[in-house]
């Protein structure tokens, strides 16, 4: 916005009037008399500024209080995006049917969640229950990556829990280390929550995806990102 050699005028701009309004506005007004013509209008005077001017979201800093720095003034203004944190990540999976026993609170459902609109919050895991995808139609997986718990309920998780996939190729599904159903073992969730491995061509076309969870938990559980990362 500004090069090196301006900051000494700036800084005593700043010093000189600090005191008639805040900086944010002085700023602005410089910046206003950097691109704007005095007979410029509103619009396109903005959009001059909004090239040089940058936008930070969720803000760095925040008011706190209710007083202003000008003297009478009451600031009750906060940044909506301050101080927010994500509580998941979402993303485009490849269509899916989605089974499991496990219930979900409100609107938190799996199929939401898979869809990376929200994230799936169930009810009370016990040991035994499954969340089964079985891809529509079966495809070739690269990688997967699923997240439970977030920042907000971090001991909202799926305890000793492990993924599994189902392959379309009875062939392939042979020669590999599987149960008496054809369920292979692809990964587990660590200690930090994740569950995340690579998959590719060598496995063919991925019929179904499994969630296994092995210990009953006393909380609800979070999944609080879904990635099924496809060639396409």
């Amino acid at each position: 916005m500004f090069r090196s050699a301006d900051l000494p005028w700036l800084v005593q701009f700043f010093i000189m009037f600090y005191n008639d309004q805040p900086v944010d506005w002085l700023l602005e007004n410089i910046i206003r008399s950097k691109v704007c013509k005095l007979d410029q209008d509103y619009k396109k005077c903005k959009k001059e500024k909004d090239k040089l001017w940058i936008h930070y979201k969720p803000s760095l800093f925040q008011h706190i209080g209710t007083h202003s720095s000008l003297k009478g003034k009451i600031q009750k203004l906060k940044d909506r995006q301050f101080g927010r944190v994500s509580l998941f990540k979402g993303h485009k999976n490849p269509p899916a049917e989605i089974e499991s026993p496990i219930k979900h609170y409100k609107h938190y459902s799996i199929e939401r969640a898979y869809r990376g609109e929200t994230f799936f919050w169930g009810l009370v895991p016990q040991q035994g229950d499954k969340i089964v995808f079985k891809f529509m139609p079966p495809l070739i997986i690269e990688s997967f990556k699923l997240v439970t718990g977030n920042l907000e309920h971090p001991s909202d998780r799926l305890l000793n829990t492990t993924c599994q996939i189902k392959l379309q190729d009875k062939g392939i599904t042979g020669k590999l280390e599987s149960d008496s159903n054809g369920w292979i073992q692809a990964g587990e969730f660590n200690h930090f929550g994740v569950a995340e491995a690579p998959l590719g061509a060598k496995y063919g076309p991925i019929d179904s995806f499994r969630l296994t969870v092995g210990s009953s938990s006393e909380n609800w559980a979070i999944l609080s990102e879904i990635y099924f990362k496809t060639s396409s």
